[in-house]
């Protein structure tokens, strides 16, 4: 009996097992096919992108060097990203710095490395100043902060400290800790 039975049921191991293991080895290859690296789908160079209101007005415009987007996170990569902050009655903000990162929604940005941030004055001439690094941007409330040394200077005035919070629409400015203030009194 045995020898009626041995060689079928080698035969049925053997089509189990190798049915069994081209099952995993369809599965490791649809995973693998599933799986999308870390690398970038498209790039642009010396780009400007420019966010309308409802009513076609600038609220704020991107330019950078350099654009890099993942497909995975999709995020992307700025090198020396520049953003205008504009505002219907006031001059703009403008905020340059080494690198950035914005997220898949568009909804935070973190500019990183030297981060430099000014508004003119109608002459043209910076009338506030503000020199940090690796700044967090929610964009749409028009808001920043930092947990880095921060220079702040006006005309008059030069004020350091450690971290910052930044509120452009109120036009306030918080630093957080370690603050030093210089006023220069106006020389006839």
């Amino acid at each position: 009996m045995l020898a009626r039975w041995g060689p079928l049921c080698i035969l049925l191991v053997l089509v189990t097992t190798s049915a069994w293991i081209l099952k995993e080895l369809d599965d490791d290859q649809a995973l693998a096919k599933t799986e999308v690296s870390h690398i970038p789908d498209f790039f642009m160079e010396h780009f400007s992108a420019v966010t309308m209101d409802e009513n076609g007005k600038p609220m704020r415009r991107i330019a950078a060097d350099y654009l890099v987007h993942f497909a995975d996170t999709q995020t992307k990569e700025l090198e020396k990203p520049y953003l205008i902050v504009y505002h219907p009655s006031r001059p703009p903000w403008h905020v340059k710095s080494d690198r950035g990162w914005v997220s898949k929604d568009d909804d935070e940005m973190l500019l990183l490395g030297q981060v430099e941030i000014w508004r003119e004055g109608k002459s043209g001439q910076r009338v506030l100043e503000i020199l940090t690094r690796d700044l967090r941007v929610l964009p749409e409330a028009q808001y920043g902060e930092t947990s880095e040394q921060v220079v702040i200077r006006t005309k008059n005035s030069e004020s350091k400290g450690v971290g910052m919070r930044a509120y452009l629409e109120e036009r306030r400015l918080e630093l957080l800790s370690e603050v030093v203030t210089t006023y220069e009194k106006d020389v006839p």
